[in-house]
């Protein structure tokens, strides 16, 4: 008798949870449509990122470009997080909580959206009848599309979780991508099959890297306070990519041949301090309680933004993560740690180029050859002409015109819309 209430009590659970998702695509739906008929403006452009959380990457950085350089442009950042909402408000710019009146009226009035990883970022609900720039978060070096072993379990899934990996995959029909080389554009080209223009402008991220005249004011408060508690000479940064479902228990650390209190000493004995920024979602860096006073491990709340860091650090850490792409624009050493490059390519996702070929610095397999190689490339940097024929091949425009590129093409693709 228990068992039969459990069951129609469950059953019930289920028919009002599928009621709920009924009503709620009804509204947005509605309200969809309804943005379609509302007159855009061509001087209001709404701006988000990463799912509306963050206040990053490329649509940061353009964002802050028109505002201070295009003021005939209302520029205006929606946000799901209200902190980033009120900071941004504090500073004189227009900045709106996503679902607020005010964010869905400016999403309805505005021309275009614009964002890094997909409409969501801004107002999904909104957006009929506007034009969308996608601006993405890095240079192709992982094939969207999940590894073979991957794609595998997915067809063994239930349909529910085979529909909601489909719905996490990009929406690829926008009106215009971004990329930053003729190289990188044939990439953007298959993994955005659907988009009506690839235009290479190079990331309006990089140009923070090549010293914008107009980001003069922008520090890396998280470097100044670790200057504040250390002196030294280098920093390293180890940014390594993100695993998938099923392999974000990886340990990159102990798993590896991580020793605390050796890192620790090999950064006191050069002079320098390491920062590890871990994926959010991965399994991040455990001291066991020793004190590493020269090892630091910002979370994601703390460091939102690295590209400002990127600028300060001297020796970059990664594995598959395509920032490499934007610090050879540094011309500085990279130490590659592809640890688990077989399972990578097997379990998580397949790369569009030959890793060793793309990958100008010498490769590591566990922290102690990390710890080698890092010795060697402050000594002696024997990579420089490798790195500058990637560069090249990976980043067209090699100066701080990102941001006014990207306008020039919004203003372009707006104008044709509107003559």
């Amino acid at each position: 008798m228990n068992e039969r209430k459990t069951t129609r009590a469950n059953l019930l659970l289920q028919l009002l949870s599928s009621l709920g998702e009924l009503v709620a695509a009804v509204v947005t739906r509605t309200i969809y449509w309804i943005s379609g008929l509302v007159p855009r403006r061509k001087d209001i452009w709404v701006f988000g990122s990463w799912d509306g959380k963050k206040f990053a990457d490329n649509p940061k950085y353009l964002f802050l470009y028109v505002c201070h350089k295009q003021p005939e442009i209302t520029c205006v950042w929606l946000s799901r997080n209200k902190t980033i909402v009120a900071d941004l408000q504090s500073r004189g710019y227009k900045a709106y909580y996503m679902h607020s009146l005010r964010g869905i009226i400016c999403s309805m009035r505005a021309s275009c959206i614009i964002f890094s990883v997909g409409v969501s970022d801004v107002n999904l609900y909104t957006t009929k009848g506007t034009k969308s720039v996608q601006l993405w978060h890095g240079t192709p070096l992982k094939k969207l599309e999940p590894a073979p072993g991957r794609q595998m379990r997915m067809r063994k899934s239930s349909y529910a979780q085979r529909l909601m990996a489909e719905g996490l995959r990009p929406n690829t029909n926008y009106d215009v991508v971004i990329a930053t080389s003729d190289e990188s554009k044939q990439a953007m080209q298959t993994v955005f099959s659907d988009a009506k223009e690839v235009a290479v402008t190079g990331y309006p991220r990089n140009d923070v890297l090549g010293g914008a005249p107009w980001l003069n004011e922008l520090n890396d408060e998280y470097v100044t306070e670790i200057k504040r508690e250390i002196d030294f000479q280098f920093l390293f940064l180890y940014l390594p990519t993100f695993r998938r479902e099923g392999r974000r228990e990886l340990d990159l650390f102990a798993g590896f041949k991580f020793e605390g209190n050796t890192v620790n000493e090999t950064l006191r004995e050069l002079n320098a301090i390491l920062i590890i920024k871990a994926h959010p979602y991965d399994v991040q860096f455990n001291s066991d309680g020793a004190r590493l006073e020269r090892i630091f491990t910002p979370a994601d709340e703390d460091l939102p933004d690295i590209y400002p860091l990127l600028r300060e650090t001297d020796v970059l850490i990664t594995d598959y993560s395509s920032v490499f792409f934007d610090y050879l624009l540094l011309d500085r050493p990279i130490v590659f740690a592809p640890f688990d490059i077989q399972q990578y390519v097997t379990a998580d996702r397949e790369l569009f180029y030959d890793y060793d070929q793309v990958t100008p610095g010498p490769k590591a397999t566990d922290w102690l050859e990390v710890l080698h190689l890092l010795r060697e490339a402050i000594q002696h940097d024997s990579w420089k002409v490798k790195r500058e024929e990637v560069c090249a091949r990976f980043n067209k425009f090699q100066d701080c015109h990102n941001s006014e590129r990207v306008f020039e093409v919004i203003c372009r693709l707006i104008e044709a819309a509107n003559p």
